[in-house]
């Protein structure tokens, strides 16, 4: 099971599928699902501990997965840049470390945990991201539950219920989404107010082609190869 969820050689089909199921796998208003792991630290952390007290933004993703660094930590509006803002807002950020997505020679695929948790440490140092860094098992655990894309986020409210999900993240719309779920919960629900679903194709800007470059090659020349083969990005 950890060798197939491990691969060595990023393919574009397999995602291309969860991407199809993504649109129906956990719907808004349902449950998500509970989970124990361990962060960077050592310490255990389990979703269940958070209800009643906060709103959570979960976001996916690894330090070979180009988007997620830049929309966690890099780029100016990041949600690492959030962190400060809702600190004192009941607004937990975590960020569950999953399988590198594009690996190589010098990031190689997770043959052990330990391997997978010192992935997660160097990101965090490399990276200076400031989201508590949960690390998933060695086998995906976590990860397939809340649908195998490489960058997806989900926002579940204090009764544990999915509130919003994206296949790919946009810290620029999760920091709207937060101010406007804040808001509900502050000023209270009165019969001149709407509730409304909104599902939409979102168009997210991120062209720094340097900054991915540099992302994409540091885990080794195989893992860039694999990429422009399967995508051809002009990386």
């Amino acid at each position: 099971m950890s060798k197939s969820y491990n691969y060595s050689h990023f393919t574009i089909k397999p995602y291309n599928r969860w991407y199809r199921e993504f649109l129906k796998h956990l719907p808004l208003g349902s449950r998500a699902p509970d989970f124990t792991c361990i962060d960077t630290d050592g310490r255990k952390v389990s979703l269940a501990k958070f209800r009643r007290e906060s709103f959570v933004v979960l976001e996916f993703g690894c330090m070979t997965c180009a988007p997620a660094v830049t929309q966690s930590t890099t780029y100016k509006s990041s949600l690492s840049s959030m962190i400060p803002k809702f600190a004192s807002r009941e607004v937990q950020f975590l960020m569950v470390y999953t399988r590198e997505t594009h690996p190589g020679e010098r990031i190689k695929r997770h043959e052990k945990f330990e391997e997978k948790l010192e992935h997660a440490k160097l990101f965090k140092e490399l990276e200076k991201v400031q989201l508590r860094l949960l690390v998933d098992s060695l086998d995906g655990k976590i990860h397939r539950k809340y649908g195998m894309l490489p960058n997806m986020i989900y926002i579940v409210n204090k009764e544990g219920r999915i509130v919003y999900k994206a296949s790919w993240t946009d810290a620029k719309e999760i920091e709207s989404v937060l101010e406007n779920l804040l808001l509900w919960e502050r000023e209270g629900f009165t019969p001149m107010d709407s509730i409304a679903v909104v599902e939409k194709y979102h168009f997210i800007y991120d062209r720094d082609v340097e900054e991915h470059r540099r992302i994409y090659q540091r885990a080794g020349s195989t893992a860039v190869e694999d990429l422009r083969k399967e995508v051809d990005l002009p990386i």
